[in-house]
């Protein structure tokens, strides 16, 4: 008995040791300060959102009632996302890991056709060692539909995967850990930004674990830009 009581202790441990270090592969890629920032939007998130949405249950069934909600198109997850955490997230370094961002909008005639005329954007993509690279994005519009201050105002807030950065490349760390994650960052690879209801989905069709550290993690970074 006293052997079987040691195997179980010492399984039990090595079980731990495998879950802190897979805890510490993906933090050491995303960062002392970025993880920092996602620890506080996770937390903002749970106890501004999640215990005001749903006061009678347990934070795990609250995610669970979320993410059913959003996936039956029965709330705008978009609200999920308070002030505090848009300004809190806008402001750090790991809104830079996560997209690119434009930092410059204008306008210029379609060459294509002149039904509508082409919005565009200079973007920042932060790279593992701290430069920037610079892209660029375009959209056509119609100025009936909406004026050239608009477009310009809502094209800045337009943002794009940054293929680079440290939040997928610590994803892609922990893409083995689950069936769930595997097929997540295989899609995130493949297209970037994920509409947060299909994500919504996916978490309940794989019936993730919603006490998991990395999802709760994920489903924060995914629902904020």
């Amino acid at each position: 008995m006293k052997f079987l009581k040691t195997i179980i202790i010492l399984l039990l441990l090595l079980g731990c040791s495998v879950k802190n270090n897979r805890m510490t592969e993906f933090d050491k890629i995303l960062g002392k300060e970025n993880n920092e920032t996602l620890n506080l939007l996770v937390s903002e998130f749970e106890n501004d959102f999640l215990k005001n949405k749903y006061p009678n249950l347990e934070i795990p069934n609250a995610y669970k009632r979320f993410l059913i909600e959003t996936s039956e198109g029965r709330i705008d997850y978009t609200k999920a996302v308070t002030e505090k955490s848009k300004h809190i997230f806008n402001k750090s370094q790991l809104r830079l890991e996560i997209f690119c961002v434009a930092d410059s909008t204008w306008i210029e005639a379609n060459p294509w056709t002149d039904k509508n005329l082409l919005v565009k954007a200079r973007t920042r993509c932060i790279n593992p060692d701290g430069t920037f690279e610079i892209g660029a994005m375009e959209m056509p519009f119609y100025e009936k539909e909406i004026s050239r201050d608009s477009i310009l105002e809502k094209y800045m807030n337009f943002v794009k995967t940054n293929h680079n950065g440290k939040y997928l490349k610590a994803l892609n760390s922990i893409s083995d850990k689950s069936d769930f994650l595997s097929s997540f960052v295989e899609v995130k690879n493949a297209a970037g930004i994920i509409p947060f209801y299909m994500t919504a989905e996916s978490l309940l069709d794989f019936n993730a674990d919603l006490n998991d550290y990395f999802i709760r993690r994920i489903i924060v970074a995914e629902l904020i830009n």
